[in-house]
This record gives C-alpha cells, structure tokens and sequence, in this order.
C-alpha cells in the first residue's frame, strides 16, 4: 500500500460511518488475533500434555499431592519474583488493562504490557493456577491489533475499533464461540452497542473462528444439545438459582475487593500468597487446579457427588477471586463457568431429592449455573447466555436461562450493590471509566472528521502581493504564527473586510496582521490521529476553543491540516458549547 493511499485510508477511518475500511480492519484484527491465540494456546496445551500422566493437558489431578501444593506455590512465586523486576506500569493486564486502554488510553495498549501478558499468562497456567485462558487471550488479540494499527498510524478511533475486533476475536477463537466473542467486545469492553461498531467486531469473530476450526477442528465445546427444562414448575427453582448464583458472584467480587487493597505491597508476595492459597484448596480438591475444563464436563455428566460439588464450589471461587485480586495474570470467565457449574449441578441434586416428581436433568442446572455466574461476575448477562448457548449447541435452555442470569444480576447490582470484577479492578487502581454517552460518542470520531481544511498560513507581515492574491481567492481560516511559534487564528468574518480597506492605503506594505486584525484566537496544536475527546479536553486544559491539527509525521505529500472550534463541535453533535 501506498503513503497516498494509506493516508486516504487513514482519512476514511476518521468517520465511524466508514463501513468497508472498518470491515478490513476488522478481517486483519481476526487474523492477526487468531495467528497469536494458536500460538498461545499449543504453547500451553503442548507442556502439559508431556508433563502431566496420561497425556492430559487438564490432568492436575493425577499428579502427587505434594505437586498439588508446590506446583502452584512454586510457580506463582517464580512468576512473583520475575515481576519484580518489571515496572508496576507494565504488570497491569488482561480485560482490566483493554477496558482502560479502550476508553482512557484511546485504544493505546503498550507491547511491555502485551509481552507481560503473554509470557505471565503461560507461567501462571503452565503451573496450575486457579484461573482461565481468556483474560490473556483477549489481552494479547486487542493488544497485538491496537499494536498493527499503531504502526500504520491509524486515527485513535480506528485504535478503539480495533482493540475491539481483537477482544471478540481472542473469546471467538478461544471457545469457538463467534457470537458471544461479539457480545462480549461489546458489553463488557466497549460498553455500548453501536450498528457500525459490529460490522468490523462480526468480522473479526468469524476471521477467528475460521482459522482456530482449521487447527483444531470445529469442536462443541459442551456437547448437551438435548437438555431442556421439564417442566414450567422448574421456573422458581431457576429463579433461585440465579439468587444463589449472584450471591456466590458477589462474594467473588467482595474477596476480589479486599485483595486489591494488597496492590502496594511487593508483587512477589502477593502471587506468592495467591499460589500457596491454590496449593491448599489443591490439597482438599485437586479439581481446583488449572483451567478445569476436565472438571467441567465431568459436572456435566454428573460425575461428581454433592459434597464434591459443593466443596468446590467453594475452593474454586475463593482460590481465584483471590489469585485475581492478588494480581495473577489469568483470566476468570473460565472459573466463573466452573464455579457455575458446581453450584448448580449441587443445587440440581438438591431438587431432585426434594421434588422427585419432576426428576430434572442434572446437567440442565449445570448449565443454567453457569450462564448465572458469569453474566454476575461480568455485568455481561447477554454475554453470558450466548456463550452458554454457543457451547452447548443448545437453543432450548435460551427461555429458563434467561430468568438464571437476570435473578443473577439483580441479586448482585441491587442487593450487595456490587459492580463487576473487571469494573472492581478497574476502580481499585483508580482507573475509572467514563461511560456517559457524549463521552462514547466523541471517542468514536477522529477529529480529520470534523476539522476545518480550508486554511491558509501567512506571515505576520505580508507583503501587497501576498495579500492581494490572499484577497483574490478568499479562504475561510487565516493561520498567522507569531514570534513565540503560537498558532493565532483569523476566521474569514473577521479579516476579509479589514484587509479590503487595508489594501487601498499607502500603509499596506507594512501592515502587522496581528495588529490590525481582532477576533484572534490562539490555537493550540493538536495531533490529526486523536479523537473529538481528546480534542475538547485538549480545549479544556489550554482554556481555548480552537485547535491547529496537524499530522505531525506525514512523510510525503502536502500536509493534512485544519482547524477545529469548539462550536464547530457543537454544531457537528447540536450540544450545548460549553461541555
């Protein structure tokens, strides 16, 4: 591609409205995230599977139990120790890390951060830690392609589009679930569903998909394709078990929340602690161990006893609330599917023995368990249900699962007054993100978008040539650079009749622009790639309402510039001027 064509491409993208660019980019963002996830995922699958009996890459439990507790002590220490010597910026990772990139960072996610992510990731799971795959997987998918738009010097908007394809792509390929991947990008990163942010997000699902399924095959992750609900009785035991399902989710969060007060002490402690609290519940329940989806199927067909399930359930959620909350580099969409599953499935056993009339499938509450959980854990209930779904390959348990997740999710938000896991981090490093809709609107323009070309520089002393053909042909901004190198800008109104008068006196050869013209304003200079937030906080912090746009680093060509006012923002999204 040509710098002509790369910059017509980067102006196209200026607009959210630019449906085919975005489309590519979110074809490159699939395939980019999808090349990164097989890599991670053979680079963990491949040890494991050499390492542990049998040839299992989820067999913790065959292993003696003293690996069961030096295992995952000795491996979050390691991991513990090796982070010491990186800078605190650059431990921040997972969903967390994309959220505030995503919307306080403009889309920037920084490579010492991915590098972290993806060698953390593989210690921390390689050596048993309570936790799952996705939280890297969807760091190093929106990194990797917030990283390839950077480099082609794409606006900040185009960054946020594609740090999204990445997040659906990583979910996409990681459970070969497409729809869920989007929804996810949605619901839990972007915060906000838009019909031209789905067009690049659907493609890079699918991009993902496709090339994961050429690897490892198109695999129902779950197979339970004919559980369904008895009877229309069943509803208020469904009920109940989203009640339960958000209480366990808040106290998640809640054990998540007193961790995160550990954040400044040392790194090699903290894991430390996270990995021997592992290592003990690993010593009651093996199960504990690793991503666990070994455990999952077997909650599915019912192998394990109630008191199995219930002792799990508990070992499971406070192992990884506090791992996470410690700062492990794992993801906890995996563990929240399992503590799901636990519950329910006990809860299953339970009603059955107390209503054996109905005689329900067990592996039926397993599932709605873990719609339940997750949609809590994450404020994503749509998510949630479509993932359960796409797992399944199940469409009947849409109707009661939809009651599950929602008893979940006011238990959690109304009751305990709880917000996210992720949201939780997020607030515990004060990284709070602004999800008000003229926010998210003024993020998803580039200010190319909306700024002003018709622009001319001239000197602060023109001489009568200069100013008659500046006269002749008329131009709406007048860009003058005093001696102290500012940006002083003249809109049309303002010097067109000045300069008329002007230009008959004999005083014209030595007219000062800057003395003879009124209604100036300085303008400060601003980068073209940034966004309309960006450019009113801009505006905000230099007490102005005008700002000079340049494309700093433009290589070749004439240069992209203009000008944009603050009621040129006002006009283009009919606000109030003053935000």
């Amino acid at each position: 591609m040509t710098e002509g064509t790369l910059s017509r491409f980067r102006r196209r993208l200026a607009s959210p409205e630019a449906a085919l660019p975005y489309a590519l980019l979110g074809i490159l963002s699939g395939a980019i995230t999808a090349v990164l996830m097989i890599v991670f995922r053979l680079a963990l699958e491949w040890p494991l599977a050499h390492w542990l009996p049998d040839q299992s890459p989820e067999n913790f439990e065959a292993l003696s139990w003293h690996w069961h507790l030096l295992l995952p002590f000795g491996g979050a220490l390691l991991l513990g120790i090796c982070l010491h010597f990186v800078s605190p910026v650059h431990r921040f990772t997972g969903i967390p890390h994309v959220i505030a990139a995503l919307h306080n960072g403009r889309g920037r996610l920084p490579p010492a951060n991915l590098f972290t992510q993806f060698a953390g990731g593989l210690v921390a799971l390689l050596s048993g830690q309570s936790g799952g795959r996705e939280g890297p997987a969807v760091h190093i998918g929106s990194a990797a392609s917030s990283l390839f738009g950077a480099a082609l010097r794409l606006p900040n908007n185009s960054l946020r589009v594609m740090t999204a394809c990445g997040t659906a792509a990583a979910i996409a390929a990681s459970f070969n679930t497409p729809i869920a991947g989007v929804i996810f990008a949605m619901e839990v990163v972007m915060l906000e569903y838009t019909v031209a942010g789905f067009v690049p997000v659907i493609l890079a699902a699918v991009t993902a998909t496709t090339l994961s399924q050429a690897v490892f095959g198109a695999v129902v992750f779950l197979p339970a394709t004919n559980v369904n609900m008895t009877s229309l009785l069943e509803l208020p035991f469904i009920a109940l078990l989203g009640c339960i399902g958000g209480t366990l989710s808040a106290l998640f969060v809640l054990i998540q929340k007193r961790c995160l007060t550990w954040l400044n002490k040392p790194i090699w402690l903290r894991l430390g602690i996270a990995g021997l609290v592992t290592g003990v519940c690993a010593l009651l329940a093996p199960q504990v161990l690793g991503i666990g989806y070994d455990s999952l199927q077997a909650a599915l067909d019912g192998s394990y006893s109630l008191q199995l399930l219930l002792l799990l359930t508990v070992l499971k959620l406070v192992a990884t609330a506090i791992s996470c909350g410690m700062g492990m580099p794992i993801g906890i969409i995996g563990p929240s599917l399992l503590v799901g599953a636990f519950a329910g499935g006990a809860l299953g056993i339970l009603g059955a023995a107390a209503v054996p009339a109905l005689a329900p499938d067990h592996s039926f509450y397993v599932l709605m368990g873990m719609a339940a959980l997750m949609g809590a854990i994450l404020n994503a209930p749509l998510a949630a249900l479509l993932a359960v779904i796409e797992l399944t390959h199940n469409l009947n348990i849409i109707f009661p699962a939809m009651l599950a997740v929602i008893s979940a999710q006011l238990v959690h938000r109304e009751l305990f007054k709880l917000q996210s896991a992720h949201q939780t981090t997020l607030l515990a490093m004060q990284q709070a993100v602004r999800t008000n809709p003229l926010t998210l609107t003024l993020l998803r323009t580039s200010a190319a978008a909306v700024m002003d070309r018709n622009i001319k520089h001239v000197s602060q002393k023109p001489d009568r040539h200069e100013l008659q053909k500046l006269l002749e042909k008329p131009v709406r901004w007048l860009v003058i650079t005093n001696a102290e190198g500012q940006r002083i800008i003249v809109h049309r109104e303002h010097w067109f009749p000045v300069l008329s008068e002007t230009q008959d006196t004999e005083a014209d050869a030595g007219i000062d622009l800057l003395a003879v013209l009124e209604n100036r304003r300085r303008a400060a200079n601003f980068e073209i790639n940034g966004t309309l937030m960006e450019a009113l906080e801009t505006m905000n912090q230099e007490g102005l309402d005008s700002l000079f746009v340049s494309a700093r680093r433009q290589r070749r060509g004439p240069p992209d510039e203009g000008v944009i006012t603050r009621e040129a923002l006002s006009d283009h999204y009919n606000l109030p001027i003053r935000f």
